[in-house]
């Protein structure tokens, strides 16, 4: 889950993130910049294509963690039909002030301060996460206790790293107006987008005029189902090969011309994709009404 409130596109891929069996764990540096704790732990396996680093007080949240991103992994081949290109860092933060620390370091941005529902980011090289242990006192809008839903963020977060090693821009620093297509694929691609998100959008669309412009879908409360389902109604209308050859695009412009199509033509098809949906239930209960 993401937000982007004028910040650099970067603070977008921001959303709410035992070591295994027979792995061995060897001591970071203290330089690290991720590490707060001289216990740091890191799960290898040549078996994955990503480390976990984490302190030993997580332990038991980091088996959890091992679990969601070998899942995850799972979930995206099976959506996108192809593995990740290159190893990835995985750093589990066992306080928010360490994150803030790092990100402060990533972003060249030393006065940044987290805001309470910024748990997670991810990028192409490396995925940080807020420990769901502390979430309850160091977090908000997150509750660790339902893990399908944190499964879920997890598995967004993953995407946007799947995505930015497909990407030419691996950090979303370079792109232009396709917060809703990284953000909205995310959302998809990681089951995000249930029966009661794609409700709350069609309700919206269909009781409100709804955004006119792609700039303005990644905005709102209901920023996360609107983008969702445009990527969805992409993926339903062109096909999911069509789809993932989006992600190679840095441009709004781009992605139209390999769709074919304006940005009027897209906007007004999207919305009309809700309507229909409207009418065809409309007829259900006409035809039920009438047994």
């Amino acid at each position: 889950m993401s937000i982007l409130k004028g910040m650099n596109l970067k603070l977008l891929l921001l959303a709410g993130l035992t070591c295994l069996l027979g792995c061995q764990n060897k001591q970071k540096q203290k330089t690290d910049p991720a590490v707060t704790d001289p216990g740091i732990h890191t799960t290898t396996n040549p078996d994955k294509n990503y480390e976990l680093h984490y302190d030993a007080i997580d332990q038991e949240q980091a088996a959890q963690i091992v679990h969601w991103l070998d899942q995850g992994q799972k979930d995206i081949h099976q959506f996108f039909g192809s593995d990740f290109k290159q190893d990835f860092d995985v750093y589990l933060f066992s306080e928010r002030d360490s994150l803030d620390k790092q990100w402060q370091k990533d972003w060249n941005m030393p006065d940044f301060k987290s805001q309470c529902w910024m748990v997670a980011s991810g990028i192409a090289h490396r995925l940080d996460i807020l420990s769901p242990r502390i979430w309850e006192t160091q977090a908000c809008e997150h509750n660790s206790k339902d893990t399908i839903t944190t499964q879920k963020l997890i598995i967004h977060e993953l995407v946007h790293v799947f995505h930015g090693q497909h990407n030419p821009s691996p950090t979303f620093e370079h792109v232009e107006n396709i917060d809703w297509l990284v953000e909205g694929l995310a959302v998809y691609a990681s089951g995000q987008l249930d029966e009661e998100r794609y409700e709350r959008a069609k309700t919206f669309m269909q009781t409100e005029e709804g955004p006119d412009k792609l700039a303005n879908i990644w905005k709102g409360e209901h920023k996360y189902g609107l983008a969702g389902t445009l990527a969805k109604f992409i993926d339903d209308t062109y096909g999911r090969k069509a789809l993932i050859q989006l992600i190679s695009l840095t441009k709004a412009d781009d992605v139209l011309q390999t769709l074919a199509i304006t940005e009027e033509e897209l906007i007004k098809r999207w919305k009309q994709s809700f309507l229909l949906i409207n009418k065809s239930q409309a007829r259900v209960i006409g035809i039920i009404g009438k047994l």
